[in-house]
């Protein structure tokens, strides 16, 4: 089991990310804290494997908390309202950086890092592998493996999967909770798996354009430019 510690000072907060956490059996929470104090003393009496971590805390900030953890020190994910905390976040070797409202997928991913990282690395049983997409009469069932991004056509979107294109007409926020957790945002039209990323090639504006494996070429937003570039130095890229 990964013993789960939550300090965040706002009570609702805490609420919806137990929430998020309850579909996934392997995680138990065993406290919670509204400060940097009581945080630090959850953390020695509980000894969680893993702590969900508010960056500003009414007494102090979350990376002053991390820095406080004995060793063995739990595995660390920061959630937070502002991205400007991302880099440092991860210079503290945080597993993931989330910000408020964390959903469901952004929940699910940093709890499969932290199972690769503490070698409890079960994360695929039970969730599909496979995305059904249904065209009239014909349903078509492509490997999550071999998808490498989707970006928005009108009102459809392309699934770009081993050198084919499927079309889809659905939202790409309700496209994300299905493909899971390997997969990020990287544009309000667009989705990337994470692990095609080759390079970020900068733009004059604070956008760019990502490179993926096989080729192909995806715009990437300055607004999800400091999330992806987290997500890639949590990876090791």
């Amino acid at each position: 089991m990964i013993r789960t510690l939550i300090v965040e000072d706002v009570p609702l907060i805490r609420a919806g990310l137990r929430r998020l956490l309850a579909p996934h059996p392997d995680v138990v929470v065993v406290g919670e804290a509204g400060t940097l104090s009581e945080g630090l003393d959850r953390a020695e009496a509980l000894h969680p494997d893993l702590v969900f971590l508010d960056v500003e805390l009414p007494d102090g900030t979350g990376l002053m908390l991390a820095s406080e953890f004995k060793a063995p020190s739990p595995a660390i994910v920061f959630l937070t309202a502002f991205a400007e905390y991302a880099l440092p976040a991860f210079g503290v070797e945080a597993l993931g950086y989330l910000l408020k409202p964390a959903t469901s997928v952004e929940v699910a991913r940093a709890l499969d890092r932290v199972r690769r990282v503490s070698g409890r690395d079960a994360l695929k049983v039970g969730r599909p592998q496979h995305l059904e997409i249904r065209d009239g009469s014909r349903t078509s069932f492509i490997a999550l493996d071999s998808i490498d991004r989707v970006d928005a056509a009108g009102h459809y979107l392309c699934v770009h999967a081993a050198g084919e294109v499927h079309l889809m007409r659905t939202s790409i926020a309700e496209l994300s909770e299905r493909l899971g957790p390997e997969f990020i945002r990287v544009h309000r039209s667009a989705l990337v798996r994470i692990d095609r990323v080759l390079a970020i090639v900068d733009r004059r504006n604070g956008d760019g354009d990502i490179h993926l494996a096989g080729g192909s070429t995806v715009a990437l937003s300055r607004t999800y430019r400091a999330l992806l570039e987290a997500e890639l130095k949590a990876l090791g890229c």
